[in-house]
């Protein structure tokens, strides 16, 4: 196993649940920056439908441990950081919108920025793997249909088994498929 698979899915299940799908394509890279035989640095973007773009990175070499998810809109930006124990979601009221007419060049092409607040809403703070747990139980006791299911967890290997022919193909896109198969090819 390396960096994508044992780091990635968590990552690849909470953009699908978020957008409501599955990546169209993706494209990674990896670096075997600790010289074993294994990728334990990863880049993994996401394409989604309507133009929707993911990234992910991943590292086993950096000491520093990171878990944010940063969605960018048009009015707002919203960033969930789970190490931060005071402030996990922060809602900045800024925004970036292109001035009309469609610029021709770099030099015509022009943003309005628009500052705002910044919000942080108030989250009940609890232990993920007791919360997942606690879920998994109501489930079986109650008779309901798990937030995220084999389904899921399915469509999470599709992308990365997509990953994993992308990482071959060094970085070129390829599509998220049913029964995907990857021949590597040699460069």
């Amino acid at each position: 196993m390396n960096a994508l698979w044992d780091l990635a899915p968590h990552d690849v299940a909470i953009f699908n649940y978020l957008l409501g799908s599955t990546p169209e394509w993706v494209s990674a890279v990896g670096a075997k920056v600790l010289r074993n035989c294994r990728e334990d640095v990863g880049f993994i973007s996401l394409g989604y439908p309507d133009n929707v773009v993911g990234h992910i990175h991943v590292s086993w070499a950096d000491p520093h441990k990171a878990r944010e998810v940063v969605v960018v809109g048009s009015d707002r930006r919203i960033v969930f950081n789970d190490l931060n124990g005071v402030e996990q979601v922060r809602v900045f009221e800024k925004g970036i919108r292109v001035v009309e007419p469609e610029p021709l060049n770099f030099g015509e092409y022009h943003l309005h920025i628009r500052d705002g607040d910044i919000l942080s809403p108030r989250v009940e703070v609890g232990e993920p793997l007791k919360n997942q747990c606690r879920h998994f139980l109501d489930c079986i006791t109650r008779k309901l249909r798990p937030i995220t299911g084999g389904g899921e967890g399915q469509e999470v290997v599709r992308v990365l088994e997509a990953v994993d022919c992308s990482l071959a193909l060094r970085g070129a896109p390829v599509e998220v498929v049913r029964n995907v198969y990857c021949e590597q090819k040699s460069a």
